[in-house]
């Protein structure tokens, strides 16, 4: 559980405000506790309900309640308290413990449903890679801190530091710069902080002393990014302290200059498949032929174009909707819907496949193994099948 340090001397100021309820994003009680307010929207069956339903609303909109005739908050709140006890009688930090769900993205506001990955984040057996993953993806895709029970705020503050990250020459972000951004809540509606715009900031937040007074927002935020892949955070002081980008995570990224994927989610995939082919065959190899090579290609099943045009992005970004192949032939015949694959992982060629190679194909026994046939990905092959059907009028 964190603990709040007492602050001396509060101002009421326009900066991201954040608090969690647990520090421990991977153990126990972040899990469990997920899973009972995963049970609890399914019993009342929330996520089919409106706002309206939801929510009962002020005039002034500040002082919004949930309906407990709909949402059964209270009841959620007590089974929470019973198994995670707290002295508040008030039951806020059973709040503070639910709210943080909703500010990391994977419980949305009014308990109108979740995102894909929190039913993923709960099942039994996940290694810590995994939850890794499903928790950077899902923050980065999905967090408001201004979020809660009762308000839906548009702003990621995740995604924005990652973006400005992403896009600084240096690939870093030191202790003052990102407490000069988190003082500037305007800047958000920017996709990234400019170099001047940190700069500014920075002077301003060591003008107003803000470090010194917002010490557990500063360390919330610190502690995410340094649960989130591809980055690490370095140095114990907060003079010494910057998030920087990991080592190597740069092969993980698409080449600059394509805009038509978020960098950091692809990231997040392409690294989940290549884990996968190290965890499944000890190395990176092709899983069609088998063979390591040189530019490896994770080849989408149902295309991320498609996905991204029907606004289906977490289909885009899944690290099951693809395979790890050679380029050329393997990779190509995939991407032009010239070879597919039946529920066994054998190869099905289009009429105007090239012979050879599909009698190299035949001679090597060339398929994609069972193990890597989950059942996730055999419905991003159905789709893929569909397609190919369509394509060769078959």
């Amino acid at each position: 559980m964190v603990h709040k340090k007492v602050i001396k001397d509060q101002k009421y100021e326009d900066y991201w405000k954040l608090t969690l309820g647990t520090s421990d994003f991977y153990g126990n009680q972040f899990i469990r506790t997920l899973e009972i307010i995963i049970n609890h929207i399914d019993q009342y069956d929330l996520e089919n309900k409106t706002e309206d339903e939801l929510l009962i609303r002020s005039k002034t909109g500040k002082n919004n309640r949930l309906n407990q005739n709909v949402t059964h908050s209270k009841d959620l709140e007590n089974k929470i308290k019973e198994i995670y006890q707290n002295d508040d009688s008030s039951g806020a930090t059973t709040r503070k413990q639910i709210n943080q769900y909703i500010k990391l993205g994977f419980i949305k506001p009014y308990f109108q449903g979740y995102v894909p990955a929190a039913k993923e984040y709960i099942k039994p057996g996940q290694d810590k890679e995994t939850l890794k993953r499903l928790f950077s993806d899902t923050v980065y895709t999905y967090a408001s801190f201004n979020s809660s029970q009762t308000n839906k705020d548009q702003f990621n503050q995740i995604k924005f530091l990652v973006q400005t990250i992403l896009n600084r020459n240096s690939k870093k972000l030191n202790a003052l710069e990102l407490i000069g951004l988190i003082n500037d809540y305007r800047i958000l509606i920017q996709p990234y902080a400019k170099e001047k715009d940190i700069q500014n900031d920075t002077r301003w937040a060591k003008s107003i002393s803000f470090e010194a007074r917002k010490y557990n927002q500063i360390s919330y935020l610190w502690n995410i990014l340094n649960k989130m892949a591809l980055f690490e955070v370095r140095g114990r002081k907060m003079d010494e302290r910057e998030v920087i980008l990991a080592k190597n995570a740069n092969e993980f990224f698409p080449e600059p200059g394509n805009t038509k994927r978020d960098s950091y989610r692809f990231g997040l995939m392409k690294k989940a498949v290549y884990e996968e082919s190290i965890k499944t065959y000890g190395k990176k190899i092709c899983w069609f032929t088998k063979k390591e090579t040189m530019g490896l290609v994770v080849s989408h099943l149902y295309a991320s174009a498609d996905a991204l045009r029907n606004y289906d992005t977490d289909a885009a970004y899944d690290p099951e909707n693809t395979l790890l192949l050679a380029p050329g032939n393997p990779d190509q015949y995939v991407d032009k819907y010239k070879m597919t694959f039946d529920s066994d992982g054998q190869p099905i060629f289009s009429k105007d496949a090239d012979p050879n190679f599909i009698n190299e194909t035949k001679i090597n026994g060339y398929h994609i193994d069972k193990k890597i046939m989950t059942s996730e990905r055999c419905k991003y092959i159905q789709k893929h099948n569909a397609k190919f059907k369509i394509r060769n009028n078959s």
